[in-house]
């Protein structure tokens, strides 16, 4: 698909989710239809799957409506940051990943890739707890075990009509020695057949989970 349709793409999904904040992936994916159709014909041909197109509609969507905040923002470094399977395994070599062949993960880590260490984190999503560490020294990692809690593991992994749902992530922690508090918010999306596939932080930062 050629550059310029890419974009047009991107930017009508940014206008519909403007105007239709409260839409999710599916209904714009359709929208798009219309507003698109010479763009998203040669999308879907190029992207047939719709769980993929899905993905990319998230992604368009955290992009967008961030302002010259965002652009300041993207040149943060966090103090963690949720990461899956294969990318754990590129920074611990250690690590053997699952053999599941998805473009997702099914375990979902927190990556302390900040310069301190990380006293006292814990961990909600959708706001119920799912992990607590006294300690998370530079360079670790922490696991999110949503799938430990029943009701949680239970709520995320029931069959619904968008197969990309979004989840809020909130992390809070204590640093330099005990004098600082320090948080990280965000909106994870699960893909019902991949796991989980994108954080948006919500200040500029998206990054795919793989």
């Amino acid at each position: 698909m050629r550059r310029g349709a890419r974009e047009e793409l991107e930017q009508r999904t940014q206008d519909i989710d403007r105007e239709r904040p409260e839409w999710n992936a599916r209904e714009i994916e359709e929208e798009l239809a219309s507003r698109a159709s010479v763009a998203y014909g040669a999308w879907v041909e190029e992207t047939p799957e719709l769980t993929s197109r899905l993905r990319a509609v998230q992604r368009w969507r955290g992009a967008g409506a961030r302002g010259l905040e965002a652009k300041r923002a993207q040149l943060l470094f966090p103090y963690a940051w949720p990461l899956g399977e294969r990318q754990r395994a590129e920074l611990e070599p250690a690590y053997s990943p699952s053999s599941r062949p998805t473009s997702g993960s099914w375990r979902l880590f927190l990556y302390n890739c900040g310069p301190d260490v990380l006293r006292e984190l814990r961990i909600q999503l959708d706001g119920s707890d799912v992990g607590y560490s006294p300690f998370l020294g530079t360079g670790r990692f922490a696991e999110v075990k949503w799938q430990a809690v029943e009701p949680i593991k239970r709520r995320l992994l029931e069959a619904a009509p968008d197969p990309v749902s979004t989840h809020s992530l909130e992390v809070e922690f204590v640093l330099a020695k005990g004098t600082r508090r320090g948080t990280l918010g965000g909106t994870l999306q699960l893909d019902s057949r991949q796991g989980w596939v994108g954080f948006d932080a919500g200040d500029g930062r998206v990054k795919e989970i793989e």
